[in-house]
């Protein structure tokens, strides 16, 4: 192994001999590793360096100590975890969910402890829901047992005043799932935000879990939406790094028809109000601080008025909304800039059940070529400063980056521009309707 820089500790090039022979599988799960004594013979060096070796790989995870008969590769056998599964339909029997339905499956014995409470949410579990500040949620809190071992945790939060007095508040199995519950109830979830964190336990976590030294954990966060953007359920599951594989399936999604764009009326602003609430949520939920105030609805309404307000439809249902205007603002553009003829874009929101089919493309393309037929030079826009992957989208769709302005009181300035007319081509094409 070559090491640039000072050279490395005794001990450490001991721990580096071994974790290299366990990871090309020279020393396979459960191999026994030679004792304390042998690798000091080995290494012309004392027993404790060799010991000091030895912990390295403890804290890493790889080895476990099993006095007096000495050290042990560790043995993993992990569960393939798959998030994109709690939609898929299932036939379970009454006495077993989506869990020990599959352990079943692959041959392994396996069981889960429940406990419910009724408490106060954590933050991140209130930002997430939108709840109040004295609002309560019930929490089924679940560990998950695959032959005798702790495998993960599976904590799910509702508000309380959706669900007291079902069965989601009584520490039982219930075969068809909580989701179903929830949708009996008037609650069905349509869609789910996923977050995966990495990182190493709490002292909790290790506890409910019997964590050895140094196994790192992912933490996947789930909240489950209905159809009107309503959140009901955020689910916390802590998943030990050495018992589990994330395997995630994706395919592209498709729009049932061609979408198109029409302008706005008087009816539509509380559909756009609605999307970019959705969109300022889903950034919060991100970390992300753009659209974090209430949306103005005046500026709204007077762009509604003025003809410049457009909703994107697919079977007649609202997934998109744009804003084109020539209004340069002159907190951002210089009076030469303000000049030029342009077109400038304000307020671009896609629904995110539509997500990743480049609506967002679509909708630039399709003001682009609007710049393009009124004789325009440039098609505008001002994007949040902070938010980066903001500003890689707009790069990505062929608008340079002009400069970046750092006006009073104002979180937008990161100004870009394109050519009227020029269509990067990518994602569906927008009928203009009446």
């Amino acid at each position: 192994m070559a090491v640039s820089g000072r050279a490395r500790a005794l001990y450490q090039r001991i721990a580096d001999k071994i974790r290299d022979e366990i990871v090309d599988g020279t020393l396979g799960p459960g191999a026994r590793l030679p004792t304390e004594a042998e690798i000091a013979s080995e290494w012309n060096t004392t027993r404790t360096t060799a010991v000091q070796g030895l912990k390295v790989l403890i804290n890493e995870g790889l080895i476990v100590s099993d006095r007096p008969r000495g050290y042990f590769v560790r043995s993993r056998r992990p569960m393939v975890y798959r998030p994109q599964g709690e939609f898929r339909k299932r036939p379970l029997s009454p006495e077993m969910d989506q869990f020990l339905t599959q352990m079943s499956e692959e041959g392994r014995e396996a069981s889960q402890h429940i406990e419910v409470k009724v408490e106060t949410p954590t933050k991140h579990v209130r930002e997430r829901l939108q709840l109040d500040e004295d609002e309560l949620v019930v929490v089924r809190r679940r560990v998950r047992f695959v032959d005798g071992v702790p495998y993960n945790t599976n904590d799910s939060h509702f508000p309380l005043a959706l669900v007291q007095n079902s069965e989601i508040m009584r520490p039982d199995d219930i075969a068809r799932g909580a989701n179903g519950v929830l949708a009996e109830l008037g609650y069905e979830q349509v869609r789910a935000l996923d977050e995966i964190h990495v990182r190493m336990p709490t002292p909790d976590e290790a506890d409910r879990l019997q964590l050895g030294p140094g196994t790192p954990v992912g933490v996947h966060l789930c909240t489950g939406f209905t159809e009107d953007g309503k959140p009901v359920r955020t689910v916390v599951n802590v998943l030990p790094g050495d018992r589990h594989v994330i395997t995630y399936e994706r395919s592209r999604q498709q729009l049932s028809s061609d979408p198109t764009i029409r302008q706005a009326t008087e009816e539509d602003l509380r559909i756009i109000v609605e999307l970019w609430g959705h969109a300022a949520s889903w950034l919060r939920n991100r970390g992300i601080d753009q659209w974090q105030y209430a949306p103005h609805e005046d500026r709204i309404k007077a762009n509604i008025a003025a003809g410049e307000c457009w909703i994107v439809e697919v079977d007649q249902a609202p997934i998109a909304t744009i804003t084109v205007d020539e209004h340069a603002d002159s907190d951002f553009w210089n009076q030469e800039e303000a000049a030029e003829p342009a077109l400038y874009v304000h307020r671009m929101v896609v629904r995110r059940d539509v997500a990743g089919l480049e609506i967002g493309s679509a909708m630039l393309d399709w003001a682009s070529q609007r710049a393009a037929d009124q004789g325009k030079t440039w098609l505008r826009l001002d994007a949040w400063r902070s938010n980066g992957d903001l500003l890689s989208y707009y790069s990505n769709r062929g608008f340079t980056h002009v400069r970046t302005v750092d006006a009073e009181g104002r979180q937008s300035g990161a100004l870009f521009q394109r050519p009227a007319g020029q269509e990067r081509g990518v994602g569906p094409k927008l009928t203009t309707s009446s």
